[in-house]
């Protein structure tokens, strides 16, 4: 599947949820969000880029998040990530699943304008592949399991009647450097509860 098919399904993953969140805009009072402790889930799809994104589909991905908000524009946190792609190698196996865990400690910089804000964020961290499938066409190395990681995105966020709830669309890129450079960009939707 070539790189702009694989960029398009998640440009049509994330419009309906963009779309929703551009009609839900309406005039409204400006209130004040809520800024503290932050619980976040969201459900997307992950897909490989660059050179070696013909070893794996695009595949489901769930994130989690949890941290602070230490200003009204920056927070700090911590993200867990899960995605799951079947691998594209040489038979045998055919078929083959596996499953890529992420931990990543993380920052973000936002801006809030009435009730809908716009954000960046970033952070480092580990990541865990499930198999050694990716063995067969020189991805991993012989019983690499482990890579330190990057991830760097940004998105946008509406801020529903009860100020402590919010919904969003985000994207982030990762980069896997131990994992023959690989690198996977992720889009989907997220709800934000902030105590």
């Amino acid at each position: 599947m070539k790189l702009r098919t694989r960029i398009n399904q998640l440009v049509a993953l994330a419009l309906p949820m963009a779309l929703a969140v551009a009609l839900a805009s309406t005039e409204a009072e400006a209130r004040p969000a809520s800024k503290g402790i932050y619980t976040e889930a969201g459900l997307g799809a992950a897909a490989f880029v660059g050179k070696k994104h013909r070893y794996s589909q695009i595949g489901p991905a769930f994130d989690l998040r949890a941290g602070y908000d230490l200003f009204s524009w920056f927070s700090i946190g911590l993200h867990l990530g899960s995605s799951s792609h079947e691998a594209l190698v040489p038979p045998p196996p055919q078929g083959e699943i596996y499953q890529l865990y992420t931990a990543h400690a993380e920052g973000r910089l936002g801006f809030l304008w009435h009730n809908v804000g716009l954000f960046v964020n970033g952070g480092a961290g580990f990541t865990m592949i499930s198999t050694n499938v990716l063995e067969k066409v020189n991805v991993l190395d012989p019983g690499e399991k482990y890579t330190f990681s990057m991830t760097a995105g940004g998105g946008i966020e509406y801020q529903l009647v009860n100020r402590h709830h919010a919904i969003g669309i985000a994207g982030r890129w990762t980069a896997l450097p131990q994992f023959a450079q690989m690198t996977f960009i992720t889009a989907g939707a997220y709800f934000r509860y902030t105590y």
